[in-house]
């Protein structure tokens, strides 16, 4: 048995997760977690949020999802876990301050160094985005005894 589950903070929304086993579509994850019945071996595991997005009516399309991919190996002895949380925590809480910012600056005159920093801040926070995103989740992989 293997199950994966996303380990998120209350504040954090629960948006779906597609689960890939060697390349393959094994299940949407939902909620926090999702139980699959693998044979026993060798196994790709990949966690992907997103997907492709089209570009025009053509056939082109550009990849815009978040993923992760670990080696797991399933045995007789025991399940698998793997835990999965997001890699950009403190990006996520600094990127949530400046947009709270942001709405505040609709209502109240903020200091023309605002803007600068949060139009810089937002730019290098897209390219790590761009950079890590292949590997954007932390798994954590282990195994526990049949009792």
């Amino acid at each position: 048995m293997l199950t994966v589950r996303h380990l998120r903070h209350w504040y954090e929304p629960k948006l779906p997760h597609a689960v890939f086993i060697d390349g393959l579509y094994a299940g949407m994850l939902r909620d926090d977690k999702i139980q699959l019945d693998v044979p026993q071996g060798n196994y790709e595991l990949r966690v992907q949020f997103g997907g492709r997005m089209p570009i025009g009516k053509s056939v082109k399309s550009i990849d815009l999802s978040l993923s992760s991919t670990e080696r797991i190996e399933i045995n007789r002895t025991g399940d698998v876990i793997c835990d999965f949380h997001d890699r950009e925590r403190l990006w996520n809480i600094l990127f949530d301050i400046d947009l709270i910012l942001w709405v505040v600056s609709w209502f109240v005159a903020m200091p023309s160094l605002y803007k600068i920093v949060s139009d810089a801040f937002f730019i290098i926070w897209l390219l790590r985005l761009l950079l890590i995103r292949k590997r954007y989740y932390r798994l954590k992989v282990y195994t526990t005894s049949d009792r």
